[in-house]
């Protein structure tokens, strides 16, 4: 039987996005994964108000996360210097129904290079913006995403290959 993996990530939100999820779904097709993506397809939100079509679309990606062997997750930096939050939120759901999840990302610097920053005399680094302590742990982004029991890979076909060694 053949296994099945969501791919979370920003692409719904691209411009090109239903030709982008065509071409990341050829190469799961080709490496024997059949794609599930977040896309809504024939899902009816027409009768609903914003709320509830956030609602509906957040119930059909649980429905698709909690069906499918295992997800892919792109966690490029999405509008700002991290992961899409609803790629993060994703994440964590499959990892807590017990879901191998592999994470990918264009930009392997490290995230503490992606945020505008100072060090202070103590050795820590303070963000700009917030005046938060930013995160140094040399990873591509928030050690909750990206120290798991899986590698962060360095791009999608990465991850696809990672995947079919993890589910079959």
């Amino acid at each position: 039987m053949t296994k099945s993996v969501y791919l979370a990530g920003p692409a719904v939100f691209h411009p090109a996005a239903k030709a982008l999820f065509e071409y990341l779904v050829e190469i799961c097709d080709k490496a024997g994964l059949k794609a599930v993506t977040p896309e809504i397809g024939a899902l009816d939100l027409s009768a609903l108000d914003p709320a509830g079509k956030a609602a509906a679309i957040r119930t059909l990606n649980k429905e698709k996360i909690i069906a499918c062997d295992a997800v892919i997750a792109c966690i490029s930096p999405f509008r700002g210097p991290g992961a899409d939050a609803g790629t993060a939120w994703e994440m964590g759901y499959a990892e807590a129904l017990g879901k191998p999840v592999v994470a990918w990302c264009e930009d392997t610097a490290a995230y503490l290079t992606r945020v505008p920053s100072d060090p202070d005399d103590q050795g820590r680094v303070w963000c700009r913006q917030h005046g938060m302590i930013v995160e140094d742990f040399g990873l591509v982004d928030n050690l909750m995403l990206t120290a798991g029991p899986h590698p962060v890979q360095p791009d999608f076909d990465a991850a696809v290959s990672l995947v079919k060694s993890l589910v079959g």
